[in-house]
């Protein structure tokens, strides 16, 4: 009779044990779950930042092991935990967004559900002018016009990017023409490094020993805005650069409207020749040799084409109504291409 007590106590002792284990295994499995599932992937060292396109019908799962192959998540199983526990599953929103590994899957769900899309990218054509950039910028709200100027047209030497500086304090010609994600709230400074970085990646980088010096660099990119702004497609780029270069051998004036251009105080649909009158360094009419910086931003065919010019003999062209060009080598043959085009032009009328 005796014994029965003792065995109900041991039997809320081994009751109570059970219990502290099962909360032990409770607690163990939160935590678990709270470090390898909900927590960020970046918590400490490099960040990264990538923008996600959520498309229409994607379940939690799908959009988890996207996030997982993008390496913004530890699991995409975490993704789908953080959308069921903030009951947030089935009201995903489709559109494109800025996420990083710094985030929570809780804050990405959140996100998401709410809509909150990234903005648009922003397309900096091949031959924009630094003014040209920061005017687009601008207008959408990512920078000051002003300010952008400011660093790109007189600050330019201040930007070291991965062992990258630019040979003048005017950034035109560096500032790398492309399609360019950027971030809400991103500084006038951290894009203007992001594009010159696009710049050492895509120009640097492939023509290490041709730009053995600073000067060989900077004659190359002008040279190259040159042909930027004067060719209209490909195919002319490296016979424009043929022309530019071998007047430059012999010492003629280059003679190039989108020089007088640049000089002008605004773009004209046409140049008169008062225009090529105008007193500036830029104008390549007045004064002998390349300008004194690039007068745009060149893509990557006109920098080859001015690292390759075409083996010709041309020094004159003249635009055809199709946008190319007609090259010829000696004055005369230029004139009668001028008059033939003028011809053209006027049967056109």
């Amino acid at each position: 009779m005796k014994s029965k007590p003792r065995r109900s106590r041991i039997g809320r002792v081994a009751a109570f044990a059970v219990l502290l284990f099962v909360i032990a295994i409770v607690v163990l499995g939160g935590f678990l779950i709270e470090t390898s599932l909900l927590s960020p992937r970046s918590t400490t060292g490099p960040v990264r930042t990538a923008y996600v396109t959520v498309r229409p019908g994607m379940t939690e799962k799908e959009i988890g092991e996207m996030l997982e192959k993008k390496r913004l998540v530890r699991r995409g199983l975490g993704f789908v935990l953080a959308a069921r526990l903030d009951g947030l599953s089935g009201k995903m929103k489709s559109g494109r967004y800025q996420l990083s590994s710094s985030m929570k899957p809780q804050q990405m769900a959140a996100l998401i559900s709410e809509g909150k899309t990234a903005a648009a990218p922003v397309v900096i054509p091949e031959g924009f002018t630094a003014e040209q950039i920061a005017k687009r910028l601008a207008a959408r709200g990512d920078v000051d016009e002003k300010e952008f100027l400011r660093l790109a047209q007189t600050d330019g030497l201040s930007f070291h990017v991965d062992g990258f500086t630019p040979p003048s304090a005017n950034l035109e010609g560096y500032l790398f023409p492309d399609t360019y994600d950027i971030p809400k709230d991103m500084s006038a400074r951290d894009i203007i490094t992001m594009m010159v970085r696009e710049f050492a990646d895509k120009v640097i980088v492939p023509h290490k020993k041709e730009f053995a010096s600073s000067k060989v660099l900077r004659d190359t990119i002008t040279l190259a805005s040159l042909v930027e702004r004067e060719a209209e497609v490909d195919s002319d780029r490296p016979l424009v650069a043929a022309a530019l270069s071998n007047r430059l051998k012999i010492g003629m004036r280059l003679q190039c409207d989108a020089t007088v251009q640049y000089a002008l105080p605004g773009h004209k649909a046409r140049l008169f020749y008062k225009d090529l009158r105008v007193e500036s360094p830029y104008n390549t009419y007045l004064h002998a040799g390349l300008p004194p910086t690039p007068i745009a931003n060149p893509g990557v065919s006109s920098i080859e084409a001015a690292l390759h010019p075409a083996q010709a003999d041309y020094l004159y062209y003249v635009a055809r109504p199709d946008g190319r060009h007609i090259f010829t080598a000696t004055l005369a043959d230029h004139n009668r291409a001028v008059a033939r085009m003028r011809a053209e032009r006027a049967s056109q009328l």
